[in-house]
């Protein structure tokens, strides 16, 4: 029996010895390959009835500490997300360039004022004068440039975010299938080191796309999270789901829903989990896509839309002189509901309320018309006609008008204010004969005039009073966007506040309206009420906010009352029916109480008679018919209490149709309002949905001064798609001669009127006050102040400089410290040569002991088996 237990322990010392030395060739042989960790081998002693029965193959141990491994995939997903940043900075910086360089935008805005200044001094030159224009469309074209390479680079991030999110669901997958092979070899016995080695390379390389969680199971398998503790590892794996957009624009933002979200397949509710990602490559891209792009995006809006309204103030207040201009085009898009030619052929008013002006004060602003040699042909004010019977008011009525701020309501109609300079030109005589061919009108919704007469020029002149001569100022104008007789808007300048003279233009509406930079926690002082309308009148319901709304509150009253149905855009009002129809109205608790209704052919013949059939009905269902231009009809059909609806039309034969077809109604969201994120706080923001323009208007409460949503608010027209659709006026890029460069001035001793060939006026102004400070929205991650336009545009630029210069010492510095750990990962759970020498002889040694041993026991069996012989 001794000699047997010996030779069984001699031989299992040989085994093992034989494992030892497996082991350390497959650490040797692994020496570099990535990801590998040191096995360890340690031999366990036998026992059989407490005496010793030789040895054993102990545990096979991978060297790794787990804390180590932990800390170096946090900073392996951060130093992801910096490498991305890091690669993304140099081309935004590419695009404003330094503030140094001839290409950079704020050198460009330097030019631009110059340019001004060298036509001050050469004004009546046609090469000066082409230079100025060339200098803004340059100045237009960069701005659109630099807008258009910060879109792609959005879109192209977008498209990165899916592309790093396959790359990641590869990854889990991975992890998911080790998982099971870990598990499965564990349960009978096999080493597993080598699998979870793959499984703890898979682990850091998700790690550099996102940042996670993982914790270890009993069975050897992980259970692999995000850092909110969404499932992507578990009893299955999970799948995150991107899909890029196709388009952006600078408008656009994840938060307003123009960006896809990103989901996981273990969520039933498909949430949207973009902000549980705090590092790796996804979140760079997403922050890119989001955050640092928008935010520059906002600072370059906010240059071009200041710098178009300052350069347009002035330039509205300026002549082309010696160049004659007989008619103007106003940039500015009204609501025009009296206009027979927007309106004919709708027996009832569409709108009760059209839009208005007024003064303030004693401004007025003189009306003269000039002839070839900058002589006054006649002249008025604007308070002069109005209050005047001898013109004419939009409907043809010699009604004196109060167009100052003094009436208990204050307001003229727009078309009313029209016709009476219409009717003052006309009355005016040229040679002998009168100006009768004169026009001004709203046709399109834009203010149009002509003298009607080719050599004839018509200016404006603000002036702080009515008297001929007075100081000129910029009038203010008050502008009621509902016609309810509260100022919802002034703007400074009458020809200004129309664009009758604009040299920049913006060739998108402002169908976007923004409040100021808000806190998050920003809530609504007291209760405020608001109506919104587009060139079609008002959108839904007034809309009631209360005290303590937050931005999210806001956003949704907003949506909510402002939900409408709509019918196709129809040619026609008329509407001839041979059968009746049926109309029936549901909310989500079913048909409401009134309807069904029946629409009788023998006496519908228009929408106004649809419209008028619902109302009729008494409850909350409310219609009316609206039009957006000539030939452009639509019934508008929606709740007074924000409720969604559902029209079903059946019957009303139209000739091989019917009336429900021919209307085509649709539940349509033509508001839509958001919270955005811009620099350090968010922004409400109320989009027409159709790009149509947007009017706000608001009641007033009664402080002093008078505030309102608006003013809390800080809601205006959005500065939003300003840089990426600047342009300068077309008639001026075929005739630079157009630009503004002399002003209407006043001879004390003619008493008149009259414009100078050599008069640089407005063009020193528009240089100094491109040179001057003006006041700055915030914006991005510039807070509102004073600059003029080459210093706003240098801070823009030292912006991405700073920010970039951030990222790359941020990375420079993880870079060392991802170095460090990954050092201290190699100490502990690399290979080391000299090491595995070592314990190679050892086992080397154990080995030939052993078979020393069984060699001499074989001698001892045999000389016993000899002596049995």
């Amino acid at each position: 029996m001794g000699l047997t237990l010996g030779l069984s322990t001699a031989l299992s010392g040989l085994l093992t010895s034989q494992k030892g030395l497996d082991v350390i060739s497959q650490n040797v042989v692994n020496v570099n390959t990535k990801g590998y960790v040191r096995k360890v081998m340690t031999p366990e002693s036998v026992t059989v009835n407490g005496m010793g029965a030789g040895v054993q193959t102990g545990k096979i141990i991978r060297s790794v500490d787990e804390g180590l491994l932990q800390d170096i995939r946090r900073q392996t997903s951060t130093q992801g997300m910096l490498d991305t940043l890091n690669q993304y900075y140099p081309r935004v910086m590419d695009l404003f360039g330094q503030v140094g360089d001839n290409n950079s935008i704020s050198h460009q805005m330097q030019t631009l004022q110059s340019s001004f200044q060298s036509l001050a001094a050469q004004i009546n030159t046609p090469a000066m004068q082409t230079a100025v224009m060339q200098t803004c469309l340059d100045t237009a074209n960069q701005l659109d440039q630099m807008s258009e390479s910060l879109q792609s680079l959005r879109l192209e991030a977008d498209r990165g975010l899916q592309t790093v999110i396959g790359l990641a669901n590869e990854q889990i997958a991975n992890i998911f299938d080790l998982n099971q092979k870990i598990v499965r070899a564990s349960a009978i016995g096999s080493e597993v080191g080598d699998l979870e080695d793959k499984r703890d390379n898979a682990l850091t390389e998700l790690a550099k796309y996102m940042d996670i969680q993982y914790f270890p199971r009993g069975d050897n398998s992980v259970g692999v999270y995000t850092k909110s503790g969404k499932t992507l590892v578990d009893k299955g794996a999970a799948e995150l789901t991107h899909v890029a957009t196709t388009i952006t624009d600078a408008w656009m933002t994840k938060a307003g829903g123009n960006f896809n979200s990103i989901t996981v397949s273990t969520d039933d509710l498909l949430r949207d989990i973009t902000g549980d990602f705090t590092s790796g490559e996804m979140r760079a891209l997403i922050d890119l896509r989001d955050k640092i792009v928008p935010n520059l995006q906002a600072q370059i809006d906010e240059l071009a839309a200041k710098m178009k309204d300052v350069v347009n103030q002035v330039h509205n207040r300026g002549t082309t002189y010696p160049t004659t201009r007989s008619t103007m085009s106003g940039t500015r898009q009204f609501m025009d509901p009296n206009n027979p030619d927007i309106n004919a052929g709708i027996p009832a008013a569409l709108v009760a309320d059209p839009q208005t002006i007024w003064l303030s004060g004693d401004d007025d602003v003189t009306i003269a018309i000039f002839d070839p040699n900058g002589t006054e042909v006649a002249s008025t004010t604007l308070k002069t006609i109005m209050a005047s019977n001898a013109y004419n008011d939009a409907a043809g009525n010699a009604t004196a008008l109060d167009i100052s701020d003094t009436p208990a309501t204050p307001g003229v109609k727009l078309t009313d204010v029209a016709a009476k300079i219409q009717n003052w030109m006309q009355a005016q005589t040229y040679q002998n004969s009168t100006l009768s061919s004169a026009s001004a009108s709203f046709a399109t919704g834009k203010f149009e005039l002509n003298t009607g007469h080719s050599s004839l020029s018509l200016a404006f002149r603000d002036q702080v009073s009515s008297v001929k001569g007075s100081n000129a100022e910029d009038a203010t104008i008050n502008f009621d966007a509902d016609g309810d007789g509260t100022a919802d808007q002034s703007v400074d300048g009458f020809s200004n506040f129309f664009g009758l003279n604009d040299l920049f233009t913006k060739t998108v509406p402002n169908s976007i309206s923004d409040s100021n930079i808000l806190h998050q926690d920003f809530t609504l002082s007291t209760t405020r009420t608001i109506r919104l309308l587009d060139p079609s009148g008002q959108i839904g319901n007034a809309i009631s906010i209360p005290t303590g709304s937050n931005l999210a509150a806001m956003a949704a009253a907003i949506n909510k009352q402002t939900q409408t149905n709509e019918s196709s855009t129809l040619s026609t009002a008329a509407v001839t029916m041979t059968s009746d129809a049926t109309i029936t109205i549901y909310d989500s608790y079913g048909t409401i109480t009134g309807f069904p209704i029946t629409i009788d052919s023998a006496t519908t013949d228009n929408l106004n008679d649809i419209a008028a059939e619902i109302n009729n009905v008494g409850g909350s269902v409310q219609a009316k018919v609206v039009q957006t231009g000539p030939n452009a009809f639509k019934l508008r059909v929606w709740d007074s209490r924000g409720t969604p609806l559902t029209m079903s039309v059946e019957a009303g034969a139209i000739g091989s149709s019917n009336l429900g077809t021919y209307l085509g109604m649709q539940q349509a969201n033509l508001i839509q309002a958001t919270v955005v994120p811009d620099g350090s706080g968010y922004r409400l923001r109320i989009r027409q949905t159709d790009d149509q323009e947007l009017f706000v208007a608001a009641d007033q409460d009664n402080a002093t001064p008078p505030t309102s949503f608006i003013t809390e608010m800080g809601l205006r027209a959005s500065s939003s798609r300003s840089a990426g659709n600047l342009s300068v006026r077309t008639d001026i890029q075929g005739s630079p001669s157009l630009i503004s460069r002399g002003a209407m001035k006043y001879n004390a001793d003619l008493q008149q009127y009259a414009l100078s060939e050599g008069d640089n006026t407005t063009t020193m102004a528009i240089a100094n006050a491109m040179a001057a400070k003006s006041q700055m929205a915030s914006a991005g991650n510039i807070y509102a102040g004073s600059y003029n336009f080459v210093e706003y545009a240098a801070a823009s630029i030292s912006v991405v400089s700073t920010n970039a210069s951030h990222a790359k010492d941020q990375l420079a510095y993880q870079k060392t410290l991802s170095t460090a750990l990954n050092n201290q990962h190699t100490s502990f759970s690399g290979v080391n040569l000299d090491e595995e020498v070592a314990n190679m002889i050892n086992f080397q040694q154990a080995y030939s002991a052993s078979a020393k041993v069984i060699s001499t026991l074989q001698q001892m069996l045999d000389t016993l088996v000899n002596i049995i012989q």
